[in-house]
């Protein structure tokens, strides 16, 4: 068995005693090889085949040229002589005259192989070299322009057969056969030549018509790769466009972000400040009615100052969690409203419900005033009682109840203008407020009148 690294270093070897034939063959491949690239496909393979069939007989015609001329000489046929060295002589040409285009070429060796198979044959005979030069004739012309040429190649080689028969009668040749016989070695050589060149030609027809759909598909896939690459190139711009965009709406959106921060913040800090400022005014206040009134409009703007300072403290701006924000709120209105001995109870059943800025003031101002008449109406004398507050989500459609269960109100259905209309002195600040927030949250009332009062607003999340 071989050593796979003993046959390298003998192949290397090899390599290096052929250095100077390797060097040959690379200066004789590099000089065929056709300037064309071989992206242009079916080309490129018709002008290499035609430089190799330039190029062999080049070489093998210098091989017989010596032999030929010299039995021709001896036996005093100077035509073969002329013959043969004009044939050499264009094909030397058509070999160094690279810039030539391909079907100038191409005519002139189809012109050169018939010219030289023909006057073989007229001058020499059957015997000679004539239709051994006329066999590839066809080959060649199929093979350069089609199946079409090769046909019109053996019809030509035909005609040739049939024309040195005839004039072989009326010439005076140096060599004489009957015409019966030229006839019979003609038909033979016509009908081998077909079986050869037929088949050829579309052999090598096929392998031409695939080149060119290799060509074609090759040049399709650059095409597509071309713009698969633009596309791509186009999409990076696009993306780095669009994380640029995204970059500067992210530093847009943190710069407000932080400006409704402030925004919050200031405005609650406003809010509170008024609310102090009333608070400030109810303690020099020496009249009960109006001690009532600004701690009424504290309430009503301390509701409003918790939303921001809801807001401020959370990271989100578009809606308010009203579970947190009820919550501090009711937790307020305990501490500030609630009266001493703990005779009212406090209940809240409060579901996570988030709602927009707009919803969420009026719900707050609401439940404040709803709350705040309660504990002025419904626990009359010292009586004891509950306040409960729920917020419920049903059917996409918010439940916000407040009901105690004290005296009850038995003009509530006209109190909120749902039964015969309210007369003016019953009219308060309070109940335009709520009249009023109702109507901007579209709300709908469910109002009961049963074991104390219950007031309940059914809106749209």
């Amino acid at each position: 068995m071989i050593d796979s690294n003993s046959l390298f270093i003998t192949v290397m070897g090899k390599g290096k005693k052929l250095g100077h034939l390797d060097r040959v063959f690379k200066s004789v491949q590099d000089y065929l090889t056709p300037k064309i690239p071989v992206s242009s496909g079916l080309s490129f393979w018709r002008e290499l085949i035609l430089t190799s069939i330039i190029f062999s007989i080049a070489l093998l015609g210098s091989i017989a040229y010596v032999p030929s001329v010299y039995l021709a000489w001896t036996e005093g046929k100077t035509e073969v002589l002329w013959i043969d060295s004009f044939g050499l002589g264009l094909i030397y040409l058509l070999l160094l005259a690279k810039t030539f285009p391909f079907s100038l070429k191409a005519a002139l060796v189809l012109t050169m192989n018939f010219s030289l198979g023909f006057s073989l044959l007229l001058f020499i005979g059957p015997e000679g070299g004539g239709l051994l030069w006329l066999f590839p004739f066809p080959v060649i012309a199929g093979v350069l322009f089609g199946l079409t040429p090769s046909l019109l190649g053996l019809l030509a080689n035909a005609i040739a057969v049939f024309v040195v028969a005839r004039l072989q009668m009326y010439m005076n040749l140096q060599w004489h056969m009957l015409p019966e016989r030229m006839y019979v070695v003609g038909l033979n050589f016509i009908i081998a030549n077909t079986i050869v060149c037929v088949p050829l030609t579309i052999l090598m027809r096929g392998l031409q018509e695939s080149v060119q759909r290799r060509h074609e598909y090759l040049t399709s896939l650059r095409l597509r790769k071309a713009h698969i690459y633009k596309s791509k190139r186009t999409l990076e711009k696009e993306i780095s466009r669009r994380i640029e965009i995204e970059r500067t709406l992210e530093e847009n959106l943190r710069e407000k972000e932080v400006l409704l921060h402030e925004i919050h913040h200031r405005v609650k800090n406003n809010l509170q400040i008024v609310s102090g400022m009333l608070n400030l005014q109810n303690m020099y206040s020496s009249e009960s009615g109006t001690s009532e009134i600004l701690s009424k409009a504290q309430s009503r703007i301390t509701a409003m100052a918790m939303i921001h300072d809801h807001l401020y403290k959370q990271d989100k701006f578009a809606n308010v969690d009203m579970k947190t924000y009820l919550e501090s709120l009711l937790r307020h209105l305990v501490t500030s409203y609630f009266p001493t001995g703990n005779r009212i109870g406090f209940e809240s059943d409060l579901d996570p419900v988030r709602l927009s800025m707009e919803k969420a003031i009026p719900c707050g101002l609401i439940v404040t005033e709803l709350i705040s008449n309660s504990l002025k109406h419904a626990f009359p004398k010292e009586v004891e009682g509950k306040i409960s507050v729920q917020l419920k989500v049903e059917a996409d459609k918010i439940h916000l109840t407040v009901k105690d269960d004290g005296v009850g109100m038995p003009s509530i259905q006209e109190w909120f203008g749902q039964g015969s209309k309210v007369k003016s002195d019953q009219d308060s600040l309070g109940l335009m407020i709520i009249r009023s927030l109702c109507s901007q949250l579209k709300a709908e009332l469910d109002l009961k009148n049963v074991g104390g009062t219950s007031v309940c607003l059914i809106f749209k999340t």
